[in-house]
């Protein structure tokens, strides 16, 4: 099983997928991707809830629009490739995802 928080190693060998963007924005800032990473594979590896996701990771609505995003965009399957986690790919990306991201 995957060790979370990533270590180094593994951020280093997913963190190049992930764009910087300098422009400054509005609002809250942006959460680091490597923390919704985790967030996101603590859920994925565990086969847990969205809202059941501990407080020590990013908000779990802000975690699941960045699964969706990323899993849309291809971007979950190459990671889940480089970290190894093939099989927990195959399991959770094409089965129904449970959304309920309250409470």
């Amino acid at each position: 099983m995957l060790d979370l928080p990533l270590s180094d190693d593994a951020w280093a060998r997913v963190s190049h997928l992930f764009k910087q963007n300098p422009q400054k924005r509005f609002g809250r800032p942006a959460r680091h991707p490597r923390e919704i990473l985790d967030a996101i594979l603590w859920v994925i590896t565990r086969n847990e809830k969205w809202h059941r996701l501990p407080a020590t990771f990013p908000p779990s609505q802000t975690c699941y629009i960045k699964w969706l995003q990323w899993r849309r965009a291809g971007l979950m399957s190459v990671i889940l490739d480089e970290l190894g986690l093939t099989a927990y790919g195959t399991a959770f990306g094409q089965a129904d995802i449970d959304v309920d991201v309250g409470g």
